[in-house]
């Protein structure tokens, strides 16, 4: 993975977002306008709107609608869309990145709807792939036109907000083609009476489907909404509108927020700080990268800054420039946490020298015992051999290194894992570290545990 909302997936590049045709300005006159006419915010579909009749009058049960999407969309048929750079599944998890073993195919958006009592209560959007035969309790509006669908469900939001499918209506609206909504997005990102996470995704659609205009906005949203003095317990980007806001900057086509972007990693908040250096991290061009490597290296900086810069240099394409500054890193930085950090970082790089750059901070007797143990397992998180764990377990005399080994093996999968564990109950003369091997056999389903645990029992 590696970024997204809560949520577990690759940070593999995917194709950049497609700048937005000027026919799109022209879709957004009228998008205004049905706004415009709509009675009330929370009002379900705007005024004199056919698809918001034609839902009105259909039984209960599922309704669909079909229109044509943006150029820079695909999906798989069923639960994910991609539209640019970023992921969206049905279960409500997003990423930022690409694609990973899955095919992304172009075609049409299907958005089944879910009405009771003449209301719409769920939105699904597929991209792709094809309907299921109707049946009793379905309703098939066909094809209308994409403006008209992206202004009826962008009016769907303020009904949906405290739902569980409050990302849907936006989705439904995001892949719209022909029409340019980053304006309408903004404006549900600045009502304060739409629930955050609501808002949030909002303002991160207003750049990623938004353009160069987009970037003033989104810079006042990020600096008014900056928090001082922040938890930096977490590795990530942020939830609070500032973070929205700050990756929608990096989402902007042709790169029109960067340089905004760019000021905030120097002169934001440390919140602002922290999320806007994260996400010049994900660039992949130099120039951006050695931006954040400076923050890094900055004993000036906040830790809870720094942290989030070592941990945007574990994301994106691997560099020799990043591995290279990650390991001179660690032995500048005083502060545990941020040794820790670097430790992590290395691991997500994936590279064999990366690993063996783990297991030598490992052995090193001279780091406090905490930062060996997570050495040694984000080694065994990342690349190293069961082979490699069993020489570190025979070569170090230190307690607590010895059983966290014992714990590493026993959260591999390998057959050789689970031998060298028995190896250890059987032969190791330190009873303590028997007793521990034996406690984690215990938790896997082997009948040589079994046979194992009752010999040790005869005898």
């Amino acid at each position: 993975m590696r970024i997204n909302s809560g949520h577990s997936s690759s940070l593999r590049r995917f194709a950049p977002a497609v700048g937005v045709p000027q026919v799109h300005w022209v879709a957004s006159a009228t998008l205004a306008a049905v706004f415009a006419a709509a009675p009330a915010l929370g009002a379900q579909g705007a005024a004199g709107s056919s698809i918001a009749r034609r839902v009105a009058t259909a039984p209960d049960g599922e309704v669909r609608i079909t229109y044509a999407t943006r150029s820079n969309v695909c999906g798989d048929g069923r639960d994910g869309v991609s539209i640019g750079r970023s992921m969206y599944f049905s279960t409500n998890v997003e990423s930022y990145g690409g694609w990973s073993n899955m095919r992304c195919e172009r075609g049409p958006a299907r958005v089944t709807l879910t009405v009771e009592g003449h209301r719409v209560v769920g939105v699904r959007t597929r991209v792709a792939g094809t309907w299921s035969s109707a049946s009793s309790g379905v309703t098939d509006l066909g094809a209308v036109p994409a403006a008209e669908a992206a202004a009826y469900f962008l009016s769907l939001v303020p009904a949906l907000d405290e739902s569980r499918t409050r990302n849907s209506p936006m989705l439904a609206a995001a892949v719209a083609d022909s029409v340019n909504i980053g304006p309408e997005m903004l404006r549900i990102g600045r009502t304060t009476t739409l629930s955050r996470d609501t808002r949030r995704r909002a303002i991160h659609w207003s750049g990623a489907l938004g353009d160069a205009s987009m970037v003033a906005p989104l810079v006042e949203i990020a600096r008014s909404n900056g928090r001082s003095g922040i938890s930096g317990d977490d590795m990530g980007p942020g939830d609070g509108l500032e973070g929205a806001a700050t990756a929608a900057l990096s989402m902007i086509p042709d790169d029109a927020g960067v340089p905004a972007l760019t000021r905030l990693v120097r002169d934001g908040s440390e919140s602002v700080r922290k999320s806007a250096v994260f996400w010049l991290g994900q660039r992949d061009d130099e120039k951006s990268r050695a931006i954040v490597r400076s923050v890094a290296a900055n004993d000036k900086e906040t830790d809870v800054v720094r942290k989030s810069a070592i941990f945007a240099l574990s994301q994106g394409e691997s560099s020799k420039a990043d591995e290279a500054f990650l390991e001179s890193l660690f032995n500048r930085v005083e502060s545990e946490t941020l040794k820790n950090q670097v430790l992590f970082s290395v691991s997500q790089r994936g590279s064999n020298d990366g690993t063996k750059w783990l297991l030598a901070k490992a052995r090193d007797d001279q780091q406090p015992i905490e930062v060996r143990r997570k050495a040694v397992f984000w080694a065994g998180q990342g690349h190293a051999s069961v082979a490699d764990l069993k020489a570190l377990y025979s070569t170090t005399s230190e307690p607590r290194l010895r059983e966290h080994v014992i714990f590493v093996l026993s959260q591999r999968n390998e057959e050789a894992a689970t031998n060298t564990l028995i190896e250890i109950a059987r032969t190791d003369p330190d009873r303590e570290m028997k007793k521990k091997a034996l406690f984690w056999l215990a938790q896997k389903d082997d009948p040589r545990v079994t046979k194992l645990i009752t010999d040790m029992v005869v005898k």
